[in-house]
């Protein structure tokens, strides 16, 4: 059976969380986890209708994160302004006659609510959030833009992104009908995220009528002509997994690349997902498309990890330690890429991040910042004492042991002695960290 889900809807962080580590800071864009706090506006992340995980499969060296930020992501399909060509024709079939129309439009006089709408809310865009303070203030900023959007979606002649983020007002307070009206308005004036969010609605089952997986597949195509590289990396999806079409990898790759090309962050971890796992391409390998191709993959995943994808950046942190993965063993960039997934405050790239300090594997070593970190870590409940330490090679440091049970006995949880030695009393006193 085909799972069905969210781009990072598995990696909903408790953002409470603090976000600055109490350590030099890596310089790498600050980045967040996926989130999602209700099932509406949810839609807008339909790009991964994903199946399991598999794993791996040579051009130029690895692309990472510098420590001075200077590295760019070069490799094909790591954002670059200009797509290819590709083989997107199948999908392209009106498109064409749609951007004409649109292009020929003259410009409509802004109404004052329509300006304030825009201005708060930012541009129209169906592609779902990198992380989940980018989530946040996407509905902050909506939120702020309610009264402006509604009041100025109610002329005629209203713009069609305007028209866009009334129907995400909508959305937001669960009044699907008069969103789907609002962005068939808007689809209808031409703007491709209407159209890929269109989609969404047909096949998650809220637009009139339910599920339409065959409305959904129309949709997204017409968006992918319209070059929107959401309605691109759904529809690639659709390949992948074979729902309403046939399965098709040469048209999934395409797809992801063409998105992947015009800086979608979530195509790029998906396709980089694809050269470096072989994920969606039978028996994980296909010399015509070039995969595997772990350098190219790496490039990809940085690319995404850059734009603050924190499933991006951890998954290529544990590939730079895979012997397995076809990449170099990469402590330098290892370090920067949990150290970016952990400033935004996931629990499990906090607690990676201590093994690092504990180790000295890419870091400078550093056991009080180590025990701080874990201490963090447990504080946030998402992460138990048992699995604190995952991917340590061995027992604890007697120092980083010493640090973490001075925290502790601070905290009023540990009375035993200060000896180094991780045992049940440290591990008891370590749970009550926990809020829960």
């Amino acid at each position: 059976m085909i799972a069905l889900c969210f781009p990072g809807a598995g990696l909903a962080q408790d953002t409470s969380v603090a976000t600055a580590e109490p350590v030099p800071v890596l310089s790498a864009p600050a980045a967040e986890a996926n989130g999602h706090d209700d099932p509406a506006p949810q839609l807008a992340a339909t790009q991964s209708l994903t199946t399991t995980s598999e794993d791996p499969g040579d051009a130029p060296a690895p692309v990472v994160l510098s420590a001075n930020d200077e590295a760019e992501a070069a490799a094909p399909g790591a954002g670059t302004a200009e797509p290819p060509a590709g083989k997107l024709a199948d999908d392209m079939e009106g498109a064409d006659a749609v951007r004409d129309d649109v292009a020929t439009d003259p410009a409509p006089t802004l109404s004052p609510e329509a300006a304030r709408c825009r201005e708060i809310a930012g541009p129209a865009d169906a592609g779902v959030p990198a992380n989940a303070e980018s989530a946040a203030r996407r509905r902050a900023a909506i939120a702020e833009a309610a009264e402006a959007c509604t009041a100025a979606a109610r002329a005629d002649d209203a713009p069609a992104d305007v028209l866009f983020l009334a129907a995400e007002v909508a959305q937001a307070r669960r009044d699907l009908p008069a969103a789907f009206t609002l962005l068939e308005r808007a689809a209808d004036a031409g703007l491709a995220a209407a159209v890929t969010r269109l989609g969404d609605y047909h096949l998650f089952g809220v637009a009139p009528g339910g599920e339409d997986t065959e409305a959904a597949i129309a949709h997204f195509q017409r968006a992918a002509g319209m070059g929107d590289p959401a309605g691109m990396t759904t529809l690639a999806m659709m390949y992948r997994v074979g729902k309403g079409v046939p399965r098709d990898p040469a048209r999934m790759v395409d797809l992801l690349q063409t998105a992947a090309d015009a800086g979608y962050h979530f195509a790029q971890y998906r396709l980089g997902q694809t050269l470096l796992t072989g994920e969606g391409i039978p028996n994980r390998a296909d010399a015509d498309l070039g995969i595997p191709d772990p350098v190219r993959g790496a490039a990809l995943y940085t690319a995404a990890a850059r734009a603050g994808n924190v499933t991006a950046a951890l998954e290529l942190a544990a590939l730079y330690g895979d012997p397995a993965s076809g990449l170099e063993d990469n402590p330098k960039a290892r370090a920067q890429l949990t150290s970016l997934a952990s400033r935004s405050g996931l629990p499990e790239a906090i607690a990676a991040m201590a093994v690092l300090y504990e180790t000295g594997d890419g870091v400078e070593y550093d056991p009080d910042v180590a025990a701080q970190l874990y201490v963090r870590a447990l504080e946030s409940g998402k992460v138990a004492f048992e699995t604190l330490r995952q991917g340590a090679p061995g027992g604890w440091d007697r120092e980083t042991a010493l640090a973490f049970q001075a925290i502790l006995r601070e905290r009023g949880l540990y009375t035993g002695a200060l000896d180094g030695i991780v045992g049940s009393g440290t591990a008891a006193a370590a749970r009550g960290l926990s809020p829960g």
